[in-house]
């Protein structure tokens, strides 16, 4: 299957140069319909150039099928995390992994925000990548450690039978203090009251 995914990579990219190239030349003259004319007839010319037409172009379609199966192959089983049991195959999809470790930052006093990606590994494994949001006066390296080991844990759990690497990497984005929400709340208040006219002026 890997090969066909290749040769098929190889064959539309031969393809669409191919095909752009055939334009170009199209637009700056350098090929004319009398000159495309001549080369049809001379194919047609040649003896069993109908079989070996349909024979390419059946190669050429089962190239593009293989190469399609193979893709969306790839793009299934990315948004899904497959394993067998002994009644037969269970898939979960990497949606709901990542609604569950949403709900494991509410675990976590420090986070004030959380974006998770779960990935399937080519090599095998699930990745999941965390993007988060944290308050001020948090120690890094020990929340995040144990944020790390929390997800894991509880995906493990999940997938209990599995033996599957599990990866987490985390990018913290922001790092939020309160006083400056609370400072851009006041001014927003602020900029919302409606202004009295005449305030502060004596009779």
């Amino acid at each position: 299957m890997r090969f066909f995914t290749i040769c098929g990579l190889i064959f539309n990219t031969l393809f669409y140069i191919l095909f752009a190239g055939i334009l170009f030349y199209f637009a700056v003259h350098w090929i004319t319909p009398a000159m495309v004319s001549d080369i049809a007839a001379q194919i047609q010319g040649y003896p069993n150039s109908g079989a070996i037409l349909m024979l390419v172009s059946l190669l050429i379609v089962l190239i593009n099928y293989t190469f399609t199966q193979s893709v969306m192959g790839k793009i299934h089983r990315e948004k899904y995390i497959a394993f067998n049991t002994s009644s037969g195959q269970v898939s979960i999809a990497l949606v709901a992994v990542e609604d569950l470790i949403k709900r494991l930052a509410i675990q976590v006093p420090q986070v004030k925000n959380l974006r998770p990606d779960v990935r399937v590994r080519r090599r095998g494994g699930i990745a999941v990548y965390l993007r988060i949001d944290l308050k001020c006066e948090t120690n890094i390296v020990d929340l995040t450690e144990r944020l790390q080991e929390l997800v894991k844990s509880k995906i493990q759990d999940m997938l209990r039978g599995i033996d599957e690497p599990i990866i987490v990497k985390i990018h913290v984005a922001k790092i939020v203090c309160d006083d400056e929400k609370d400072r851009k709340k006041t001014d927003n208040e602020q900029k919302e009251q409606p202004a009295i006219p005449f305030y502060g002026y004596g009779r």
